[in-house]
């Protein structure tokens, strides 16, 4: 039975390939999904096989976008169909486990116009694993064609690359990207940078961007408001529970449940690094009414003191931490402010 190279472990990995290992169990491919024939490329003709929906809506459903068909994957060059944001090529051997695959990164996409027509358009990122240690970051554009999705426009963006924001405005696409700077290892990108393209006659045109490429400290949080998502992949945090953190001046600020907190973090040398300081940590010792505040309270001090390395995954934050001879990776989803 093959394998899936589940892509979303190798974008969380930090600093090396077998980061949080030993929390994500790679998921198998059944014998069904092996002979389904649209996990296979497919001819650019049959683009136009693509679900008819409501053009008028321009929602752009994520369950529409993770069933398109995709195009301009260097090393593929046939359209693609995903099947539930995922596809899968044959194997590089026979009976092997290593095959090609494209996944949609389903956490971020945005919409917007981006031509004169104001026909609002959306905007996603696939990542694509050829089997190996690269992961290979493209931009796409979908449109409403003739009452059918068709992804019109795709562009590389770099291998291994994380995703700080997408955003759509003055009809240009902005993606705002850590990548790997002079000096850095492609594991560890420590460039905080600014990428812009305007959509030309179907075509992604890269513009100038005149923001200056800083390198990645944790004064790059500020401003931003996160709250706990996940405890580490596969673990999410309970409805209700409220956990939050804000970079102030070198320090991480927040609530578990009822209580603030403050703890010193000492930026390293090396990009993304960093050091907490729990022997300069305040917390408040309020009673609160959920009878489970303090196991929380208590998990999450011991891992935010045992953080070591930041960074983000599709415009979400990601700390890495080392607990008892165990790597995971808690991750923090923008709060949207109020305008």
């Amino acid at each position: 039975m093959k394998r899936f190279i589940f892509v979303f472990i190798s974008l969380l990995t930090v600093c090396s390939s077998t980061l949080m290992a030993a929390e994500i169990t790679t998921p198998h491919v059944t014998s069904l999904q092996k002979d389904q024939s649209s996990l296979l490329p497919v001819s650019p003709k049959d683009i136009h096989l693509a679900a008819v929906v409501d053009s008028q809506r321009y929602d752009y459903p994520l369950s529409a976008l993770q069933q398109a068909y995709y195009h301009g994957i260097d090393d593929i060059g046939s359209t693609i169909h995903l099947q539930q944001g995922l596809w899968a090529g044959d194997p590089y051997q026979p009976g092997g486990d290593v095959m090609p695959q494209v996944m949609l990164l389903s956490d971020l996409k945005v919409i917007g116009t981006l031509n004169a027509d104001n026909d609002p358009m959306a905007v996603v990122l696939l990542n694509y694993s050829p089997g190996g240690s690269g992961q290979y970051l493209y931009i796409a554009v979908m449109a409403y064609r003739h009452h059918k999705l068709v992804n019109i426009a795709t562009q590389y963006i770099g291998d291994r690359v994380r995703v700080k924001g997408l955003v759509i405005k003055n009809h240009q696409i902005i993606l705002d990207v850590i990548q790997p700077g002079k000096g850095d290892s492609t594991c560890c990108p420590g460039d905080v940078a600014r990428h812009i393209w305007r959509l030309e006659q179907d075509k992604l045109v890269e513009i100038p961007s005149h923001q200056a490429i800083v390198r990645l400290t944790p004064a790059i949080l500020a401003n931003t408001e996160w709250q706990l998502e996940s405890w580490r992949y596969g673990d999410p945090v309970m409805n209700g529970s409220n956990i939050n953190l804000r970079y102030i001046k070198g320090h991480f600020v927040g609530m578990v449940d009822c209580n603030n907190y403050t703890v010193t973090v000492k930026p390293l040398l090396k990009p993304g690094f960093i050091d907490i300081l729990e022997q300069h940590a305040a917390i408040t010792e309020r009673k609160c009414d959920d009878p489970l505040a303090p196991h929380r309270q208590k998990r999450y001090f011991e891992q935010l003191a045992s953080v070591t390395q930041f960074t983000y995954f599709a415009g979400k934050l990601a700390l890495t931490y080392q607990l008892n001879h165990h790597t995971g990776v808690m991750i923090f989803s923008a709060v949207q402010t109020k305008p």
